[in-house]
């Protein structure tokens, strides 16, 4: 299957330029129709010519790396620390001594300039449209962006799912997802049960809490809580003036969390200082093996935060379309408008939020000329003949397998991996998962698929159609307060700061060698530092689970009664109908 990216003009199939690598890429002219890993465009004004995205590669986020360094002595010394939080101390208690740290903190301190900050209005058409397709979104974010590798950087826990020389040392350096996989002598690994079983239970639910973590990041940017009640009035200051921080909660009720010191506003800022540690940490990784070529690309990179933010604003676009629930254009651009101003606060260069992140064709053709083209650096399945006999195997040097494995046979679906599989390659499309390395999927396998992808879409059929409005809301509400309890309890009720892990060692098994030997090895590491969940944790609140419990039961119970109701009056209503036609024409 083809997928079509943003605007193309009528087209004779001979004319498609088929990409497999970037120099191709340096050929093509305006008008070309071209097509990379099943999906097709057409070259205009709004593609990203190969030559920037090169450009991109040298540059990280300098005023993020600055602050970190001049606070920290090293890498090692962020692990455990709530970074924001240490860097606003750090300036607070010794002004005029961190000049990095206060450039960095009023860089984000201030709200994103004219044409990338979003508007009151945006926010609440992509809140809402994030909560009533919540359950396909999210699936969009796991199976695409996440397991198939597009967003390589968030979180500190998504370097990438490619399989080149230069993001192979990536994930070596900050291996944060990838489940930790044990080295053994010839073995092979021919089947997704082979794969199952070379992960161990300990390193999916590692891999599975870091995704949880980067659920919650999604949620806290879209204004979800655990707490319904609203915010508190106005608290007036010593001299009856409005404190800023409620002048600006009461200005603007839903933008209030994306605006400096709301919840949303921290996440992104937290999880950029996180990239600027990984963008740390890789660079004295890679120092230190004495790589001769670190030169050529900065780890992180403005191409791949780019990218990422593309995974996470464009993307689910992309899959609501492709699961049959497309949304209109006000709310595509809308919830467009709210990454972009997300993005502006986890360090997306601000030249390439207005040039590629202001229209839905721009944002459409960037992921189909930048974006993508990052999987042309290597394939899994591609090197699968070059292993090594004491390598794993190559599917599971990226992660879009380990993440499938991690996540499978989870509540509260508890879909197995050969399903994951399959729903990941109807997102990805058959040549992007190929690449990738995923095995085809059974029919059976794909009816099953289907059918539940159609039982997904029955409460948005039912929004549209049912008229009591008080149905939809406290869905809404239910949802919106439910999945970040979830979060919670899938963290072990904590809610993270994002703070950086302990760093990854390999171990030989056999002699206790770090860095590993040609035999048997681990990795170790990627933990929470001592106290961070004790710091972290939030207290259960049963009471309030068991009314959440409550309501969403009152909100299915509903759906499904009208709907049997309706199907009811319907059958009964088409019986007689069928009854008078029939008499009428036996009787004439």
């Amino acid at each position: 299957m083809t997928f079509y990216v943003g605007q193309i003009r009528p087209f004779h199939p001979s004319e498609v330029k088929h990409i497999s690598s970037e120099e191709d890429l340096k050929s093509v002219v305006q008008g070309d129709i071209i097509e990379t890993l099943g999906h097709l465009t057409q070259w205009d004004e709004d593609c990203v010519p190969v030559k920037l995205c090169e450009s991109w590669r040298q540059i990280g986020d300098p005023v993020c790396d600055a602050a970190l360094r001049e606070v920290f002595p090293q890498p090692s010394a962020t692990v455990g620390k709530d970074l924001l939080q240490a860097l606003k101390d750090h300036v607070a208690s010794n002004t005029g001594k961190y000049p990095a740290a206060e450039a960095f903190l009023d860089q984000v301190l201030q709200t994103p300039p004219a044409g990338l900050s979003a508007t009151e209005e945006e926010v609440i058409i992509a809140q809402e449209l994030f909560i009533d397709d919540s359950v396909q979104i999210m699936q969009a974010l796991l199976h695409y962006s996440l397991a198939g590798g597009l967003a390589r950087s968030v979180c500190l826990m998504i370097p990438s799912s490619l399989d080149s020389p230069r993001i192979v040392r990536t994930l070596d350096a900050v291996s944060y997802l990838l489940p930790h996989v044990k080295k053994t002598r010839n073995e092979l690994i021919v089947s997704l049960e082979d794969i199952e079983a070379t992960i161990s239970a300990e390193a999916r639910d590692r891999t599975f809490v870091r995704l949880v973590e980067t659920m919650q990041f999604v949620l806290e940017v879209m204004g979800c809580s655990a707490s319904p009640a609203p915010p508190d009035p106005p608290t007036p200051t010593l001299d009856g003036a409005k404190a800023p921080d409620d002048i600006r909660r009461a200005h603007n009720s839903k933008l209030a969390d994306l605006l400096p010191e709301g919840e949303g506003w921290r996440s992104a800022v937290r999880v950029r200082l996180l990239h600027g540690v990984a963008r740390w940490r890789v660079q004295a990784r890679w120092e230190r093996d004495g790589h001769a070529d670190t030169t050529e690309s900065v780890p992180i990179s403005q191409e791949e935060t780019a990218a990422t933010l593309a995974a996470f604003s464009t993307i689910p676009i992309w899959c609501l379309r492709r699961l049959h629930l497309p949304p209109s254009a006000a709310k595509a651009r809308a919830y467009l408008a709210l990454w972009r101003h997300v993005g502006f606060y986890m360090g997306v260069a601000p030249s390439i939020l207005l040039r590629y992140f202001t229209t839905l064709n721009a944002a459409d053709k960037f992921i189909a000329t930048a974006a993508l083209n990052l999987f042309l650096e290597g394939s899994p399945a591609s090197q699968a003949s070059a292993r090594s006999p004491s390598d794993p195997a190559p599917l599971l040097k990226g992660p879009t397998l380990p993440i499938l494995v991690a996540v499978s046979r989870r509540p509260p679906l508890n879909t197995s991996l050969v399903y994951n599989v399959a729903l990941t390659t109807h997102l990805l499309g058959r040549p992007l998962a190929r690449h990738l390395g995923l095995p085809p999927s059974g029919w059976w396998m794909l009816a099953k698929m289907h059918a539940f992808l159609l039982v997904q879409r029955v409460p948005h059929y039912f929004a549209r159609w049912y008229p009591r409005a008080g149905w939809l809301e406290k869905r809404r509400a239910v949802l919106r307060e439910g999945m970040v309890r979830t979060v919670r309890w899938n963290l072990g009720m904590r809610r993270t700061a994002f703070r950086p892990r302990t760093g990854i060692d390999e171990v030989g098994a056999g002699n206790g060698e770090t860095r590993g030997g040609p035999g048997d090895s681990e990795r170790e590491g990627g933990q929470l530092a001592p106290g961070v969940a004790e710091e972290e944790g939030v207290r259960p609140d049963p009471a309030r689970a068991r009314l959440l419990t409550r309501q969403w039961k009152e909100v299915l119970y509903e759906m499904v009664g009208v709907s049997v109701a309706v199907c009811v009056v319907g059958g009964v209503f088409g019986y007689l109908g069928m009854r008078y036609v029939m008499s009428s024409v036996l009787y004439r």
